[in-house]
């Protein structure tokens, strides 16, 4: 009973800390033209990527601007606005790269390091991968 309990209590950490840094939310993708006004849907967007993992912009399919996409990330309870600065959207390619980058410099991506330096990078993991899990399996 007490090893089990252990293992529970461990469970209920690991989740915190996710919790404790990030929440709950919810991502919504926005990227209106600023040449034509257009609003592009996610297919519009992830399809305006070119595959240069260092060039965030998206193309607009009507124009063909190149500008950048933002992820709107929110309270999945109260539906407010959980984050101040612009988390810009990545695709598959640049949030690899990111991922890559980091795990070369410190040898891993951890959650308490993502959430005090680099946000944007976790919300594009969850965006495109699911969890943070199924995301740090990618690089494997």
């Amino acid at each position: 009973m007490m090893l089990s309990m252990s293992l529970y209590q461990r469970q209920v950490q690991k989740l915190s800390l996710k919790q404790k840094v990030f929440g709950n939310f919810i991502s919504i993708s926005r990227a209106i033209c600023p040449n034509c006004n257009h609003q592009l849907d996610d297919n519009q967007i992830i399809a305006g990527f070119s595959n240069d993992p260092y060039d965030f912009h998206t193309t607009c399919p009507k124009c063909r601007k190149k500008f950048l996409s933002y992820l709107i990330i929110r309270d999945s309870e109260t539906n407010e606005e959980k984050e101040l600065t612009p988390i810009v959207f990545m695709c598959k390619v640049q949030t690899l790269q990111a991922m890559k980058t980091i795990k070369e410099k410190r040898g891993k991506i951890g959650i308490s390091y993502l959430g005090k330096n680099n946000r944007q990078l976790f919300y594009n993991m969850i965006r495109h991968f699911g969890t943070y899990g199924n995301s740090i399996s990618m690089l494997n």
